[in-house]
């Protein structure tokens, strides 16, 4: 039996306190799957990303398509797997744009709560689809006393503040004013600047693997660390990385690692196969619990 899921029945599943708590668990129990296979072509970036653990296969295919919300689809489209291993069916396949957003956010919350992040001013640049589900989500599981949104786009900045209940900011009051900072974006140029950010600043730099990049080299130089989704996939795939002394993934860093951080500290994702093993697994596990019917 196949269970199969639109982006909209992926988000009315989701359960982001639950989610998180599966990535956690996957990322403490789960050996390191294999890197990406990934390739680029007239702009955009098409990946292949397998994982095994808890019992399961997760495999997704996924792309990232700049040029395609300018003719109304989404930036990133594919599909995620669930596999039995011993027998081979498949037993969830599952939009991949709905999915990675989703586990994206709470792997970003899981990060920020292990930087020390709790219910404070919470910054988001960039206000696509990933600027607000990390609104949602690290809203909902860490909280936040106010919500600032800053988007090249003023109107989508405009929309989604008024969705979530916060509201508009120039990108220099965000780092001046916010405890954490989201950047969610495809820049090619710097939206995180090292020499605006407070001491003590939280950021998470999660947009696209280069060309994308959000953090300035004084911010990671102040971090001295990052805390990364995995060692291989930052290295390979962007180049922010370059100005830090040392990584650290952040498997090792929920085992209790640490490292010299600065005076701010960096979180850099690019995007993990066990994130989707973990969103695979807890959307088999609601399905299951639900009990719907077979699609």
């Amino acid at each position: 039996m196949t269970y199969l899921l639109s982006g909209m029945e992926v988000s009315a599943l989701v359960d982001p306190r639950g989610l998180v708590r599966a990535i956690e668990r996957v990322l403490l129990s789960s050996s390191k799957p294999p890197a990406r296979v990934a390739v680029e072509h007239l702009g955009s970036w098409l990946g292949v990303m397998p994982a095994a653990g808890e019992g399961y296969y997760a495999v997704k295919v996924v792309g990232v398509f700049p040029e395609a919300p300018k003719v109304g689809l989404p930036l990133v489209r594919g599909t995620l797997f669930l596999i039995d291993p011993v027998r081979g069916d498949i037993l969830l396949e599952a939009d991949a744009a709905a999915a990675t957003a989703w586990r994206t956010a709470a792997a970003t919350a899981l990060a920020l709560k292990t930087l020390g992040y709790r219910n404070g001013v919470l910054g988001i640049v960039g206000a696509g689809v990933q600027g607000e589900h990390h609104a949602r989500v690290i809203g909902e599981v860490l909280g936040f006393t106010e919500l600032l949104v800053n988007s090249r786009d003023p109107s989508k900045a405009e929309s989604l503040a008024r969705k979530l209940g916060g509201r508009t900011a120039s990108i220099k009051e965000i780092h001046e004013r916010a405890d954490a900072v989201v950047a969610a974006t495809t820049s090619r140029q710097p939206v995180v600047m090292g020499e605006w950010l407070r001491p003590g600043t939280l950021v998470a730099s999660v947009g696209a693997p280069k060309p994308v990049r959000e953090l300035d080299e004084a911010a990671v130089r102040r971090s001295r660390c990052l805390l990364v989704d995995t060692e291989e996939g930052v290295r390979g795939e962007s180049e922010e990385w370059r100005a830090a002394s040392s990584l650290l993934e952040l498997s090792r860093a929920l085992k209790g690692e640490s490292c010299d951080w600065g005076d701010v500290k960096v979180y850099k994702s690019v995007g993990y196969a066990l994130f989707d093993l973990a969103i695979a697994l807890h959307l088999y596990e609601r399905l299951k619990e639900s009990q719907p019917l077979v699609m």
